[in-house]
């Protein structure tokens, strides 16, 4: 149960950190995830919380680190790969011997191999804390790419690096040509793990698309798997396995590559799914490092408030060394310019080179190193590990305040290609026309309301809707419609075809319901609900079939009732009549007040729809009819009325009236909408 509380208590951390997003939009995501999980952690269930590398590693880094591999191509991988190289192997290692040295200088007390582990688990760059600080900001295409490929890279890398500065903290000697041996076999090994495990997984669920039936049954759970199982099968060999699932997760995007249209469901089920955890999981890494902070914090207070101050200092000397590397690394040099960011000019390769120099953010990959350190080696406690993961701490926290600092100064706000309020209203004027066309083909006019409310329920913008504008309209509207369907049944037309009495009794009708408005009083209402019972039971007139032959018995024997009965029928046939022609006259005209407003490119139109629903309301009344009809509508009503929703789209992006992102994201929605209809109505 305590793994259960866990993943439970996380997982409203997640939702309650996006809620608090939403209304605090000044401060990064990132620190408000922090703080929800600092706030978590007054709970028994945290209490001594410390992150576990291991379970860490697999259960959350593996899985992140395939699902960013997928997204990136191998074409893309191997065209830029010297790039790569350069930032994820050479400018890693040429870091951490510096931060190495620089570390030592400052910390005298510790030995040179101490200082390189510290250098190791700093160096690796977060790319999940990149996105986050970045979230509402413009990044050139370039730097982009290079922090997001120098994340998936370079993991490994620090993770190699720390293992050979633990092994010779144990030892007590290092050999050159034995250190590049290991580093080389852990990471070129865990890229041939990545890729052979990764073909063959590859080629399992390929095939299983190609020729099973149902294969999201079987491909989809073994897409989820996989990044566990690659990761632990490298770890078996003793090869990296953060290389080996990003190999695979490369891989993988060869697979969707190759199915294209074939298995679209599989592969739109997958995406969708992966999305959605990764997501997740990027919101539960930072909520970790909140719950981190604690246990942290005591360590401060083991180490004393003068130490802490020196270690401050040592972790900002620190991070600002690793800001001037990455900056000159990039900005001097070629192979890093030519692959990424190609063809600028001189000021622009300065402002590239400082923003990949602050993308350099630290994360929980850093964090959770800290907290791999062994407590002993050689069966003596581990020297100086607190003072190496309070440091690790604070050069999380500067990456983090400093780029939060400085992103919003040298990177602009991230500007939509539409504005959201033109996208709105192309929205609502595309289901006003889907709505109108449906409309004039369906001739049940229940089928017609029920296929309005439906397609109405694709639009989005009720929470920006003004309210004194909406009331204006819908009581204008309102009361145009009352004095239209009066003049109506009072017309000569009418008189002519119904008896005074059926338009009395209409009349008083829709006195009651749309004028007068009028609930009959709640006690008048039990007096008559008691007359009603005492009399059906001294009667014993319950069921239907009682009622029916109590009525029948009734004719038979009562010439007057039978009279009434035969007039009161007659009254309710041309009742229904009546209200089925005044439906019609409300129908056509609340249906050209649409038709107006569309041409007049008037794209609020939520009141027509709700005086619809309350004249419809009405018009059951009349009929008796007070609850809904469950006769669900024909699917091929839905697929008609997405057609047309496509045609408008594409007719006013011909016309030049909207642009190629909003057609293409108003094209998405009725993709989905029309698949979910597909899915659900089969």
């Amino acid at each position: 149960m305590t793994v259960f509380y866990t993943v439970a208590f996380l997982l409203v951390g997640v939702i309650g950190a996006n809620i608090i997003r939403r209304f605090v939009t000044q401060i990064p995501e990132v620190f408000i995830l922090i703080a929800t999980g600092a706030f978590l952690s007054i709970f028994p269930i945290f209490q001594n919380f410390e992150i576990e590398p291991e379970y860490f590693m697999l259960l959350f880094i593996a899985p992140l680190m395939f699902y960013d591999g997928q997204k990136q191509s191998f074409e893309k991988v191997r065209s830029k790969f010297w790039g790569i190289f350069i930032m994820s192997v050479v400018l890693a290692c040429v870091t951490v011997l510096i931060v190495g040295f620089t570390a030592n200088t400052f910390e005298v007390k510790w030995t040179l191999p101490l200082a390189i582990a510290l250098a190791a688990i700093v160096t690796p760059t977060d790319a999940m804390a990149v996105k986050t600080m970045t979230s509402n900001r413009s990044v050139p295409t370039g730097v982009n790419d290079a922090l997001e490929l120098e994340s998936l890279f370079n993991d490994a890398t620090g993770l190699v690096l720390l293992d050979l500065a633990l092994s010779v903290l144990y030892k007590g000697n290092f050999s050159i040509v034995g250190g590049i041996g290991h580093f080389l076999f852990v990471s070129i090994g865990g890229i041939i793990v990545g890729l052979i495990g990764g073909i063959i997984l590859v080629m399992v669920r390929y095939n299983i698309n190609i020729h099973g039936d149902n294969p999201e049954l079987i491909t989809i759970p073994i897409s989820l798997l996989t990044p566990f199982f690659i990761y632990l099968l490298a770890e078996y060999f003793g090869v990296s396995g953060i290389l080996a699932v990003v190999a695979t997760g490369i891989e993988h995007n060869w697979e969707s590559d190759r199915l294209k249209l074939t298995s679209t469901n599989v592969q739109l089920t997958t995406k969708t799914i992966w999305s959605v955890i990764t997501d997740i999981l990027n919101d539960m890494v930072f909520l970790i490092l909140g719950l981190a902070l604690p246990s942290i914090w005591k360590n401060f207070e083991k180490i004393g408030f003068r130490e802490i101050l020196s270690m401050l200092l040592v972790s900002l000397i620190i991070y600002l060394v690793m800001i001037a590397i990455r900056y000159f690394g990039t900005y001097r040099n070629d192979g890093i310019k030519k692959t990424f960011w190609r063809n600028v000019s001189r000021e622009e390769d300065k402002k590239y080179s400082k923003i990949f120099a602050i993308g350099g953010i630290h994360g929980t990959v850093t964090l959770a190193m800290a907290f791999s350190l062994p407590k002993t080696i050689g069966g003596q406690a581990f020297p100086y590990r607190e003072e190496l993961i309070t440091i690790t701490t604070f050069v999380i926290i500067i990456s983090m305040i400093f780029s939060a600092i400085i992103f919003p100064i040298i990177l602009k706000s991230k500007s939509e290609d539409y504005d959201i309020e033109d996208l709105n209203d192309t929205r609502n004027k595309m289901v006003d026309y889907a709505i109108l066309q449906m409309r004039s083909t369906i001739e049940d006019h229940d089928t017609r309301e029920k296929l309005t409310y439906q397609l109405e329920t694709q639009k989005r913008n009720r929470t920006t809707l003004n309210r004194k504008d909406f009331n204006d309209n819908f009581y204008l509207l309102f009361n145009e419609t009352k004095s239209l369907t009066d003049s109506f049944i009072h017309s000569d037309e009418i008189n002519k075809k119904y008896s005074p009495q059926t338009i009395d009794i209409y009349d008083h009708i829709m006195y009651r319901s749309l004028i007068e408005n009028k609930r009959i009083p709640l006690r008048d209402r039990i007096q008559h609900m008691s007359k009603e019972i005492i009399w059906h039971t001294k009667n014993r007139v319950i069921t239907r079939r009682q009622r029916e032959v109590f009525r029948n018995r009734r004719i038979e024997n009562d010439q007057e009732y039978a009279q009434k009965v035969s007039e009161w029928t007659k009254t309710r046939e041309e009742l229904l009549s009546l209200n089925n022609e005044v439906i019609e006259e409300v129908d056509n005209y609340l249906d050209s007040v649409m038709q107006a407003r569309l041409e007049q490119n008037k794209t609020e139109n939520t009141h027509i729809f709700m005086v619809r629903k309350v004249m419809d309301r009405f018009f059951n009344n009349v009929k008796h009819e007070y609850q809904a009809n469950k006769q669900p509508i024909d699917n091929s009503y839905y697929m008609e009325a997405f057609q047309h929703e496509y045609s408008f789209i594409q007719e006013c992006f011909n016309n030049g009236e909207i642009n190629q992102e909003i057609s293409s994201t108003l094209f998405t929605e009725i993709n989905q909408a029309q698949l979910l209809q597909l899915q659900t109505t089969y």
